[in-house]
């Protein structure tokens, strides 16, 4: 078909080619408006993720400093019930003090050595402090020191407890029939 020919046609059938022409125009517009509906829907999935999180950060900030303030009180009063292991002196301060509320005798007590961490096992920021404790005294003031031990400002746990009845007073404690020695086994939450 030559270009002669092709002119010749359009003049004949101008409508037809008229027509034609609308419907390839047609359908490119909608082939490139196609794309750009896909496109646009994107952008606008994309906008309203992000508009709904601004949303949920700005209506999660409204307490946002009272929680802060809060979460960093409740860390003060938890490393404040820690022991530190180092500190043997201050660790067993606690000890003698219970003791000395409680009239029980403490034989002994001691702080054992720290356990080693398992080989290639991440080092915690607490440990498990043990210590050992022996004391003599009546059933109530055996009862009130475990009793304060339980009750007192550290986390702790009770891994151990040997109770005997004495038959004789025991240093600085008086015979009686309600006399006992305590071993006690437990362990402190603390930093190494």
């Amino acid at each position: 078909m030559t270009g002669t020919t092709l002119l010749a046609m359009i003049r004949k059938q101008p409508l037809a080619f008229g027509c034609g022409l609308i419907v390839l125009a047609c359908g490119l517009a909608l082939f490139f408006r196609n794309e750009a509906v896909d496109e646009a829907q994107e952008l606008f999935r994309n906008k309203d993720d992000e508009a709904v999180k601004t949303e949920a950060n700005a209506r999660n900030a409204a307490g946002l400093a009272e929680a802060t303030a809060e979460m960093q009180e409740a860390a003060k009063q938890f490393e404040s019930r820690l022991v530190r292991a180092p500190q043997l002196a201050n660790n067993l301060q606690f000890f003698y003090r219970i003791e000395a509320d409680t009239g029980v005798k403490l034989v002994d007590v001691r702080q054992m050595p720290l356990q080693p961490p398992r080989q290639g096992a991440p080092r915690g920021a607490y440990v498990s402090v043990p210590f050992t404790a022996n004391i003599q005294g009546s059933y109530a003031q055996v009862h009130d020191f475990l009793r304060r031990l339980q009750a007192g400002p550290h986390f702790l746990r009770v891994t151990q407890l040997t109770l005997t009845k004495l038959t004789s007073g025991g240093e600085g404690v008086a015979a009686g029939p309600d006399a006992m020695s305590a071993i006690v086994q437990l362990e402190i939450l603390g930093t190494p």
